[in-house]
């Protein structure tokens, strides 16, 4: 029965947060390859009396507990000489077993604790480091000469944190602080850092919470805690004792490790898990509990804990993955039309080159991690041959299009600091550029003499035929050919592609210039959805409201082609179309695709309109059926 309410309760929960914005917030920027931090621990006897419960040991327990996976840290214990180092890389039940063995006694060395602190730093660059250092106060040596020795030594390496840019971080334990301008504390006051003291700064839990989320910039995804009510064992339990859980759903599959922590000025209790890992365990401490997973096999992960002051409990998050970023090109090649002047070509066509880039990420098995509707439409940054650029995710990839002549290779790296995940990545090799040849194009046989010949008999032809019909009524006889020469163009037009093409896409309308000078706003005429038959240009100005009078719109068609192109034919009598810089033939098709543009001068000379062919968006696309 007790199950059974839990996961009611659960279902009841995951309903509410997926009708709210993602839980998973993105408030900092952080990379756990360039960060390394080291405490430093006053183990004097006189921490025995400000530290009876060992919270301070607590707090370095939630604050390595609270960091990913991979983040360098270590440890140096020092009273009178040196009780503890643990080395960065040790694993966190390492950890454990060795901070149960810190004992309070010995003077305090802080000397040859700093000294031993900064020789586990690396020597690697453009690495974030700090020093976190807990003490209860002054150093303080068996004799005067021992003294002075640890206070130089001191200094000596203040001095070269500071010139290494690393900083320290003092927490003040207890209440017996009655100087508060002693000598330990330029370690912070000397390298840009802070000091904190016990109960004006917070408890040590949330002093620990701030040097990490608001100093340092841990990770800091939060998870929504909920309340529960244990219905059947009510009667059973303290109402003092509040019955909490969070949910966690992941953005991402195939994570390596999964972090849950909770923190709170009370001790947990009860605190349990539902998940499908490779492995897991719970950890709790007097102010902090955490729940940490390898490998988990589902998204969804749930903890149900018990506290005296739910209001008072903060979740947070940390996932971790290996993600590679994947790189596939595909060439294409834009044919840049020869201008004509007068008849003659002014230059020969030429072809530009450009490459379609797509990215992605993949785990460790190849499988892509985008492919979640959780990142689909997400803004990516990533830089290209040192240029800072925005992408969107869309079906798993994000594309980036760029001219490459005159371009070797593409250099990508994507940026995921932002994201709620920590990636550890594995950035794409250089993208080389193999462009394909250009298509050889063959010059034009010169027919110069077969036309004059042709022009000639048509002509003699023409003569015969004005001769001919001088004998009947030749105002009827002009109307039937206009009429019959119509009828044919029409005939062949639609008989060039004898496919049933249907038309897509949109044409957005801009009057440039009118004879009566007029300011006619933009226009946006719908193909998508229309019969497949002849559209005028004068059909689509009238429905559009556009009145610019008899000046050849009606000779102007367009018609669905392969491709989602668009074919206009221009049977006007006047009018001049450009398709882009080259001039559309009379009664001969031409295509038009997305992105495409005509320029056509009507019949009065004057009045000049861009035809703009778009692709409709899928909201416009759905508007359409609704």
């Amino acid at each position: 029965m007790k199950q059974r309410i839990r996961w009611i309760i659960f279902i009841l929960f995951i309903l509410i947060i997926k009708s709210s914005p993602s839980i998973a917030s993105e408030e900092n920027r952080f990379n756990l390859t360039n960060n390394e931090i080291v405490f430093l621990f006053d183990s004097s006897s006189s921490m025995d009396i400000q530290d009876k419960n060992k919270e301070a040991v607590d707090a370095v327990r939630q604050a390595i507990y609270s960091v990913p996976v991979d983040y360098q840290i270590g440890f140096v214990a020092y009273h009178t000489g040196i009780q503890l180092i643990i080395p960065f890389g040790e694993g966190l039940e390492q950890w454990d077993r060795q901070l149960e063995t810190i004992a309070y006694s010995g003077y305090t060395n802080a000397g040859e604790g700093l000294y031993q602190a900064m020789k586990l730093f690396s020597e690697k660059e453009d690495i974030n480091r700090s020093i976190i250092m807990l003490t209860d106060g002054e150093i303080d040596m068996p004799n005067s000469q021992e003294k002075e020795n640890a206070r130089a030594l001191y200094q000596e390496m203040i001095q070269k944190a500071k010139e290494k840019g690393i900083k320290i971080y003092i927490i003040a334990v207890g209440s017996q602080w009655s100087d508060t301008e002693v000598h330990i504390f330029d370690g912070a006051e000397q390298t840009d850092g802070a000091i904190y003291w016990e109960g004006q700064s917070g408890s040590l839990s949330e002093i620990i919470k701030r040097i990490l989320y608001d100093r340092i910039n841990f990770p800091k995804n939060t998870v929504e805690v909920a309340e529960y009510a244990e219905i059947e064992y009510s009667d059973k339990t303290e109402s003092s004792i509040k019955h909490g859980f969070v949910d966690l759903e992941l953005s991402m599959p195939k994570a390596e490790q999964v972090r849950i922590v909770l923190l709170s000025d009370n001790e947990f209790s009860q605190v349990e898990a539902e998940y499908q890992a490779k492995s897991g365990r719970i950890v709790t401490g007097q102010h902090f509990a955490a729940v940490d997973l390898i490998e988990p096999e589902e998204e969804h992960i749930a903890v149900y804990f018990q506290v005296s002051d739910l209001s008072k409990v903060e979740a947070y998050f940390i996932a971790e993955y290996t993600a590679k970023v994947e790189t596939q090109v595909v060439y294409r090649k834009v044919e840049v039309n020869a201008q004509e002047q007068q008849g003659k070509k002014v230059e020969e066509p030429y072809f530009q080159n450009f490459a379609d880039i797509s990215f992605y990420l993949t785990d460790k098995d190849g499988v892509c991690l985008w492919d979640s509707g959780n990142y689909e439409g997400r803004e990516v940054l990533f830089t290209i041959n040192g240029v800072l650029e925005t992408g969107v995710i869309s079906d798993g990839k994000v594309l980036y299009s760029m001219q490459i002549d005159g371009v070797e290779k593409a250099d990508i790296t994507v940026d995921t600091s932002t994201f709620p995940e920590q990636l550890k990545m594995i950035q794409a090799s250089p993208v080389f550029f193999s462009l394909p040849e250009d298509p050889v194009i063959e010059p034009e046989p010169d027919y110069w003499m077969l036309q004059l010949i042709i022009f000639l008999l048509i002509l003699c032809l023409v003569g015969i035929v004005i001769a001919f019909f001088r004998m009947k009524n030749k105002k009827n006889t002009v109307i039937f050919m206009e009429q019959g020469e119509k009828a044919g163009l029409k005939e062949l037009a639609q008989k060039k592609d004898k496919k049933d093409y249907t038309y897509t896409g949109k044409l957005n309308l801009y009057v440039v210039k009118t004879q009566s000078e007029q300011d006619i706003p933009p226009q946006t005429y719908r193909l998508f959805g229309k019969q497949s038959k002849e559209i005028t240009l004068y059909q689509i100005l009238n429905t559009c409201s556009i009145s610019l009078g008899d000046i050849g719109a009606e000779g102007i068609s367009f018609y669905p082609g392969s491709n989602h192109s668009l074919i206009v034919i221009d049977q006007s009598e006047g009018c001049t179309i450009l398709r882009g810089m080259e001039i559309v033939k009379k009664g001969v098709g031409y295509p038009i695709y997305y992105n495409g543009k005509l320029t056509v001068t009507f019949e009065d000379g004057v009045t000049e309109m861009e035809i703009h062919y778009k692709n409709l968006k899928p909201s416009e696309q759905e508007e359409d059926y609704k």
